[in-house]
């Protein structure tokens, strides 16, 4: 299985997690949104057992993982906000494989 994370996301994710004195940050998808599902992240003070860690500053469960595997993970400052967006997910189910982790429809 295999999650991208594009080199502006990061330097993102490192800034955050030294700043916030956090150990990393962790992706995470629950049940709503456009496709079922949504992505995010969210802060982890401390690397748990189960972890994989998929570059410095960022850990993933396996569960998580799955639902991931073969998106990439960006930091996107081209609009007014700038935000973490999730490209290629769910793209084989039909999908449009973009997640801007909002929670709303219209991706």
């Amino acid at each position: 299985m295999t999650l991208t994370v594009t080199e502006s996301a990061k330097a993102k994710i490192t800034s955050m997690c030294i700043e916030s004195n956090m150990v990393a940050v962790r992706p995470f998808v629950q049940g709503t949104g456009c496709s079922g599902m949504t992505h995010s992240l969210t802060f982890a003070d401390q690397r748990l057992e189960r972890d994989t860690e998929i570059t410095p500053y960022l850990l993933i469960d396996p569960v998580a993982l799955q639902f991931m595997d073969g998106a990439t993970i960006d930091y996107d400052i081209s609009g007014m906000n700038p935000t973490f967006v999730f490209n290629d997910v769910f793209k084989g189910q039909g999908g449009t494989g973009m997640c801007g982790g909002c929670g709303g429809a219209g991706h």
